[in-house]
């Protein structure tokens, strides 16, 4: 395994590579900062180093049946969006990194992003997650927040003061001049009769920094609506790429998809509002806890469990694992993240970075 500096100038080199003019330097800058502020962004923003590290990290897990997977799994990476009967779903809204890898390494990435940010105790996290993962393999289902999980439905909606501060960020926003193939993209994804559209840039996420993102936001029938463009990348996994898989995950047999969320060959496009926002697990009622971490699980479940071999295959191979693997492994994978994040901040505190001298809040949105 290749030591985390020499990764992260690889890794930046090909995104380089990939974007030419449209990478972002300024948020790549700003994602070194978000990188040595806590082990948990650290996670986030460091999928491509997860990718290369898993097989070495976790050997008695590769072996596992390879399964469509998030490739992105964290506790960030969940959240809220409405599906074609305007319903209001929960779940894994995320799926740059999607690819076909062995179905426990995603569950391993969830708990070690729950372990680092000291949401519970390890084998606290292991056991609530098994048994999540457990009931959405043998019942698969999207989270859909209109009859049932109105426990979760009461954490997540956005409340009076995060709508305002949602359209508050976007009147703040400086206007941009897209590129035509983004300008094409974002005014395809609104209503036809919206006018007034701006479009401003918006720095978002953490692992996407540096990717360009675009918003327009416009007037229509009475009200504002906005749509997102965000560049595309191939998934950091070289060896389980597969083409079309982000769409075709986002869209599978357990989910019910956001009918706006479009993954094309250099865009990903959505609409936004208050209520598509990512989970701040930090807002979880804390009697939820256990709750929220087997929910998250089943949700990765129900993306596994494309088909029913698929289940069947891992129902067996999870019955027949140590009683103790996800709880052993997510603990070692978080103590490997800690020691690199603590490598990183010593070295990009001693770095003559400018972003790492300006005071401003660190959390993106």
């Amino acid at each position: 395994m290749q030591d985390f500096f020499s990764s992260i100038r690889s890794y930046e080199s090909a995104m380089r590579s990939a974007l030419g003019e449209g990478i972002v330097e300024a948020d790549l800058a700003y994602k070194h900062e978000l990188l040595a502020e806590n082990p948990f962004f650290f996670l986030r923003g460091t999928c491509w180093r997860w990718a290369e590290s898993a097989s070495t990290l976790c050997p008695e897990l590769t072996g596992a049946t390879a399964v469509p997977s998030v490739g992105d799994a964290h506790a960030g990476n969940f959240g809220l969006w409405r599906d074609a009967d305007l319903r209001l779903v929960w779940g894994i809204n995320d799926y740059d990194e999607a690819a076909i890898t062995p179905w426990p390494l995603d569950l391993v990435r969830l708990c070690a992003s729950l372990v680092i940010s000291g949401f519970a105790d390890a084998n606290d996290i292991a056991k609530a997650a098994l048994a999540g993962y457990a009931e959405g393999l043998a019942a698969p289902a999207p989270f859909v927040l209109e009859r049932d999980h109105r426990w979760l439905r009461a954490d997540l909606v956005a409340t009076r003061h995060g709508r305002a501060r949602f359209w508050r960020r976007l009147e703040k926003a400086a206007t941009v001049e897209p590129t035509d193939d983004v300008r094409d993209a974002l005014l395809a994804a609104l209503p036809g009769d919206t006018r007034a559209i701006r479009f401003i840039a918006r720095r978002a996420g953490v692992g996407s920094l540096g990717k360009p993102r675009i918003i327009a936001i416009g007037e229509h029938r009475g009200g504002p609506v906005v749509a997102e463009a965000k560049a595309v990348l191939p998934s950091c996994w070289i060896d389980g790429r597969s083409p079309g898989l982000a769409e075709r995950m986002a869209s599978g047999p357990w989910r019910s998809p956001d009918p706006r969320l479009v993954y094309g060959a250099k865009l990903v496009v959505r609409r936004l509002a208050p209520n598509s926002h990512k989970l701040d697990f930090d807002e979880a009622a804390p009697r939820h806890k256990h709750r929220l971490i087997g929910a998250m699980a089943a949700d990765i479940a129900a993306v596994h469990a494309g088909n029913e071999a698929l289940q069947n295959a891992i129902a067996t191979e999870l019955t027949a694992m140590e009683r103790r693997w996800l709880a052993s492994a997510a603990a070692r994978v978080a103590r490997w993240t800690e020691t690199e994040f603590r490598s990183w901040r010593t070295h990009f505190r001693s770095s003559n970075e400018p972003s790492a001298r300006e005071k401003r809040s660190v959390t993106p949105w």
